[in-house]
């Protein structure tokens, strides 16, 4: 084989083997319709204190999350923050500790500053999650969670 026919062969590997660092990626909604449901207190609030109903019908994206387990186990990763082409991004590393359930890491679309939280699990062959980061809603746009 010849120098020249070896570079003639060098893309079909780049192409075979780019197809293995195939990211996982999943989009949150930039807002999400809601409906009312009634909130009742444990206990009696002191006076003059007293429940509002207030209530909002749609939720804009207010962070991204990611937990070890459910999210309703409490267990928050804080994420780095890099910058990249002078946009800052949240990294996450999300390798496996072990096999257990509870140990499989899920994000989280979190809207109306943790009114809802919309979680889904990670695959377990992802180790690092990222997305970009957004001051305030992002409008009208949603907002992407890559893994590798």
């Amino acid at each position: 084989m010849t120098i020249s026919s070896t570079f003639h062969l060098l893309p079909g590997i780049v192409l075979l083997f780019s197809q293995y660092a195939v990211a996982w990626e999943v989009s949150c909604p930039a807002v999400i319709d809601t409906q009312s449901s009634a909130v009742s207190l444990k206990s009696d609030v002191p006076a003059p204190w007293q429940l509002s109903p207030r209530y909002m019908s749609r939720l804009w994206l207010s962070s991204i999350g990611v937990t070890q387990g459910k999210p309703e186990n409490l267990m928050d990763l804080k994420p780095e923050t890099k910058k990249v082409n002078g946009e800052n991004w949240s990294v996450w590393e999300t390798e496996r500790v072990s096999d257990k359930e509870t140990d499989r890491y899920w994000v989280s679309c979190i809207y109306g500053h943790e009114q809802i939280w919309l979680a889904q699990p990670i695959p377990a062959s992802s180790t690092r999650c990222k997305t970009r980061d957004f001051e305030g809603s992002p409008e009208d746009q949603s907002v992407s969670f890559i893994c590798n």
